[in-house]
């Protein structure tokens, strides 16, 4: 029996596109479909994992939630709230829910500012706290997230990739949010130090109560820390599951082609490669139908003509592929009900 957890965050059909000019007069001529109609929720105190190739939509939907990008289409429910439409006030009161954690620890701090500054710039914002009261915040933070409380006259020149990271952490710790977007916080660090990363936001998980939206192209990361995890292709979401069942039985294609393509301590002879043919399509002029079947061994003419619908099977697990419907018999998930899931 599956215990339905309440939803912190629920993404509908949610698009994304760019508009690109041209001509004489600069009228849209195209648009870049960075995301194209995506559904997923995110329960309380859950990691879910967002994974695919580089420009699948995977930090555009992220900056979608943290609202540093408006929509084109779709809901974003925040508590039961669509923040699609809130005005700038209503916005300045959901960066204390929503944070982010940057990619590049380097460009994310700004090399004029002490990290003190910088740790405590949104609690002067908002207005929390001031003076001793302030110092003595930062100090806790910057302990929190195991640096010593001295460093916050440093500069972030003088820090370790790990420890920027570090202080971009307790910076996305200050406001006590419930939700934190990680844009592929470990992929820019060595080996030894990602490891030391994924440990402490674990443990600030359990610690503050967090729920994290976690992106990376690294599916061995998302093995270890997430819950659930979806796979996006070209700005769709083609497979959305518990990472003990996506791991162990992937549905879609291009699911099945990136976990195969993970090494493995102890190779399986029988294991089998799967090499995709040709390249990622343009954004710009997606294919018709299934997104990926330029790309797809199983490919049927269905796939080139009708995009398929998402699917549910084994209660909890989507994905869309008109082949795979039809082997496993699934059933196409209604939208309309999908915020009662």
């Amino acid at each position: 029996m599956t215990i339905k957890k309440e939803n912190l965050l629920q993404i509908t059909d949610l698009k994304k596109w760019f508009p690109l000019y041209g001509g004489i007069f600069s009228r849209v001529t195209a648009h870049v479909k960075a995301v194209d109609g995506i559904t997923f929720n995110i329960p309380k105190r859950e990691t879910f994992g967002l994974v695919g190739e580089s420009g699948c939509g995977k930090t555009t939907t992220g900056r979608l939630i943290m609202r540093l990008l408006q929509p084109t289409a779709g809901s974003i429910l925040f508590e039961g709230q669509d923040i699609v439409n809130y005005n700038n006030l209503q916005l300045r009161n959901l960066r204390r829910n929503v944070q982010i954690i940057f990619q590049d620890p380097y460009s994310s701090l700004n090399p004029r500012m002490t990290v003190g500054s910088i740790i405590g710039k949104p609690l002067e914002i908002h207005k929390i706290c001031k003076g001793s009261e302030l110092t003595r915040r930062i100090e806790e933070l910057l302990e929190i997230v195991g640096l010593r409380s001295k460093y916050a006259n440093r500069y972030p020149h003088e820090f370790s990739g790990g420890q920027r990271q570090r202080v971009g952490i307790a910076r996305a710790l200050a406001l006590n949010p419930k939700l934190i977007v990680c844009d592929e916080p470990v992929s820019a660090l060595d080996v030894s130090i990602r490891a030391q990363i994924l440990n402490l936001l674990e443990k600030l998980q359990d610690q503050f109560d967090l729920t994290y939206l976690f992106i990376s192209h690294d599916l061995s990361v998302i093995q270890y820390l997430c819950d659930r995890v979806g796979v996006m292709y070209l700005g769709k979401m083609v497979e959305v599951a518990t990472k003990e069942a996506l791991y162990k039985k992937p549905i879609h294609p291009y699911t099945q082609a990136l976990l195969s393509a993970i090494p493995d301590i102890k190779p399986d002879l029988n294991k089998k490669r799967i090499t995709l043919e040709g390249d990622v399509p343009s954004p710009i002029n997606p294919p018709s139908g299934c997104y990926f079947h330029p790309r797809c061994w199983l490919a049927e003419e269905i796939c080139k003509q009708q995009e398929p619908p998402l699917c549910i099977v084994d209660g909890d697990h989507y994905f869309s592929c008109h082949v795979q419907q039809k082997e496993l018999k699934a059933v196409p998930l209604d939208l309309t009900k999908r915020a009662e899931d």
